[in-house]
């Protein structure tokens, strides 16, 4: 049975990782296996017989979710864009909550924790206007702002040893 759960979990987060916005780590966090994941990589030959049993139904269902779900989403992103963009803006916000409990199970909230919230919001919204104004369609015409200020982005995306 538990290899069962950890290969649907698998194929959530191998959907998670061609979901536009959506990253597997939040699927990870959402079934309670982030540590654990993290920990059996880390770790993987100081006892390979069990992280081998954990890792393995999750990769197997990493690859079916990818393969699974990758025509499903290109046919409903292009289909009916509209519709599947708010099912991801639904997802992540509600994968908030989860998140918000993680965070608070280590350490409380603090205050100068809403000004970073509401600067990744404030860099968002306003990445989604640039984004309408640059043309990225083409690799000839990738905007080398566009591409530094995503790389730059995504870099600090886990670093949080400033707060």
């Amino acid at each position: 049975m538990n290899f069962i759960q950890n290969c649907l979990k698998g194929i959530a987060i191998g959907s998670g990782a061609i979901l536009p916005g959506i990253s597997s780590g939040v699927f990870c966090v959402i079934f309670g296996i982030y540590e654990k994941l993290l920990d059996s990589i880390l770790n993987f030959f100081k006892n390979i017989k069990n992280n081998f049993k954990f890792l393995f139904p999750i990769l197997i269902g990493s690859a079916l979710g990818f393969f699974i779900f990758g025509n499903i989403l290109n046919y409903c992103l292009f289909s009916f864009p509209i519709q599947t963009k708010s099912i991801f803006i639904g997802l992540i916000s509600g994968s908030i909550p989860a998140l918000v409990k993680e965070v608070n199970k280590k350490e409380k909230f603090k205050p100068f924790y809403l000004f970073f919230f509401l600067l990744a919001l404030i860099i968002g919204i306003g990445s989604i206007f640039l984004e309408n104004f640059l043309e990225i369609n083409t690799i000839k015409n990738f905007n080398n702002f566009y591409l530094i200020l995503c790389g730059f982005l995504m870099s600090i995306r886990n670093n949080n040893s400033w707060c």
